[in-house]
């Protein structure tokens, strides 16, 4: 880590090649535009609580809960402050559409800066191709959702990932990683499995290279590490002041977790699947009141994230079995190539269809870009790899759906990108 990953040589990109590039960018301003324009309401609507917490935000309130009025750590903190913003200016849904179009558009061109610095060349084009048409990303950006700002920054720290060569280089992509796991906390999982690979790589090495390799490692890392922890300080702060304890990623893990391992998840699921999604809501009332009964005050957030977790937990070593099938659900809707969600009934079936063909292409030649990249190309492609991985590796045990899979879709039109590269030359 002492010094960046190879990367191939990059040539510079053709007049013509910039004109296809500036297309695709008002492609996908139209496309997110148009989508927008047909669903308006739908950036106004409050799915996650984000414009709730956001308005309190904005009246001075802090961080809280916008149904119940107490401070919160349910929602990572990054796009709740960003909607502040927006409604402190008086922009309202006008204004943050137009920063999620900004942001999507930003997102195309720097995969396509990605995929030149990955040694796609002119190839880069198609990567960013898929991403401006990206049905899942397209859906994102009208939903006020943190798929669109946390597919940005992931983008954003895997370009600053090959520039580490400057102590001011790395002290940036730390601020960048700590800007993404407070955007979406399963970036954790990430830096958690990069970590681990990087720590395994060191203990592999020939023993008269690895203390001398190690060393030079920790000292690479340390302003990463150091930003990543000045740059979530101020999360931690205000949740230990304010919770007790040093809270580093939300307090909705518990409940997701406890979501998809429970007796009646896998009783209408798996065992006995109805036609419909499973309606959740009468299991939610039930847990509400076991919770009331428990003696955990709806306030007492710590509590009842580790109440939900120990159910949990308890759930799955009870049920190895039935846990295994629920990880097998799970990873089969990470991986779906249909529309899910409300909307998803009502679309036509050749609508339905042509996305699913997308996505069918898409990560059947991205697992091709992944299975045929050469020995010497693997090191500069392995953090975009390990994001993919880490993201469906959390999923496997936490809650899944289609959407969970958004914020890595620029890293697998990458690996797409580079499989049809591969497949043109076989």
């Amino acid at each position: 880590m002492s010094a960046p990953p190879p990367t191939a040589v990059v040539t510079s990109p053709s007049r013509i090649e910039y004109r296809f590039l500036v297309a695709l960018l008002l492609l996908a301003a139209l496309l997110r535009l148009g989508v927008i324009c047909w669903k308006p309401e739908s950036l106004a609507e409050d799915r996650d609580l984000y414009w709730g917490i956001a308005r309190h935000l904005a009246a001075g309130d802090g961080f809280v809960h916008p149904d119940l009025g107490h401070p919160t750590a349910y929602r990572p903190p990054l796009y709740p402050l960003l909607l502040a913003g927006v409604i402190v200016v008086g922009g309202g849904i006008k204004l943050l559409a137009v920063f999620q179009i900004g942001l999507s558009v930003a997102t195309v061109w720097l995969t396509w800066r990605l995929g030149r610095k990955l040694g796609l060349k002119s190839n880069a084009l198609l990567a960013a191709a898929l991403v401006a048409v990206n049905p899942l990303l397209i859906q994102a950006t009208a939903l006020a959702m943190t798929e669109t700002l946390c597919a940005f920054l992931l983008v954003v720290v895997l370009l600053s990932v090959p520039e580490i060569g400057t102590a001011k280089r790395r002290w940036s992509l730390g601020v960048l990683i700590g800007l993404a796991v407070l955007c979406r906390p399963t970036v954790w999982a990430a830096v958690t499995l990069m970590s681990a690979v990087i720590a395994a790589c060191c203990f592999g090495m020939k023993s008269t290279d690895k203390r001398w390799r190690m060393a030079e490692v920790a000292r690479s890392s340390l302003p990463i590490l150091v930003a990543l922890g000045l740059t979530i300080a101020p999360w931690v702060i205000r949740n230990w002041l304010v919770f007790g304890t040093p809270i580093v990623t939300t307090t909705h893990g518990g409940y997701t977790l406890l979501l998809g391992n429970n007796d009646e998840a896998y009783r209408e699921e798996i065992a006995q699947p109805s036609a419909g999604q499973w309606d959740s809501r009468a299991w939610q009332e039930s847990l509400e009141e076991d919770l009331r009964r428990a003696g955990i005050a709806r306030r007492d957030e710590v509590a009842r994230d580790r109440w939900m977790q120990m159910l949990a937990g308890n759930w799955i070593t009870q049920h190895p079995r039935e846990f295994a099938e629920s990880c097998w659900l799970r990873q089969k809707r990470f991986w779906n190539v249909f529309p899910s969600g409300a909307d998803a009934g009502s679309m036509p079936s050749v609508i339905r269809w042509g996305i699913a063909a997308f996505f069918l292409v898409e990560l059947l030649t991205a697992a091709v870009g992944w299975w045929w990249s050469r020995r010497d190309e693997f090191l500069p492609w392995l953090p975009a790899v390990l994001l993919v991985v880490s993201f469906a590796a959390l999923h496997l045990v936490y809650w899944s759906n289609l959407r969970m899979r958004a914020p890595v879709e620029p890293m697998l039109a990458l690996l797409a990108a580079r499989g049809f590269v591969s497949a043109r030359k076989a």
